[in-house]
């Protein structure tokens, strides 16, 4: 897979004795990654050495059909985009809504 992106450093990290590196003081210091619930980092290596870690997050299976589906996905991110731009009512009797429609 060749990567076409734009890093920029942000720090140093030093190997411990155990040969690892942690990412927790430098996303902390720069206040990334603070609302991504991150499970996995999805790794690259370059030719030139360089290495590449992607934060990934878990989708519970059962939510998985949404990101397989681009037509609902589509849907559900209009709709959210809806509700941040003030195109929504707050329903209260279910009931006599579906019956108006």
């Amino acid at each position: 897979m060749k990567l076409m992106e734009e890093f920029k450093q942000i720090g140093t990290t030093k190997l411990d004795s155990k040969k690892r590196v942690t990412l927790g003081s430098v996303l902390t210091k720069f206040n990334l990654l603070k609302d991504i619930p991150i499970s996995d980092f999805e790794t690259f290596i370059g030719v030139k050495g360089d290495i590449l870690l992607r934060p990934m997050t878990t989708i519970p299976a059962r939510e998985l059909w949404v990101h397989q589906n681009p037509e609902i996905l589509g849907n559900i991110q209009e709709g959210i985009a809806d509700i941040k731009a003030g195109r929504s009512q707050t329903v209260t009797d279910l009931d006599k809504y579906f019956e108006e429609l």
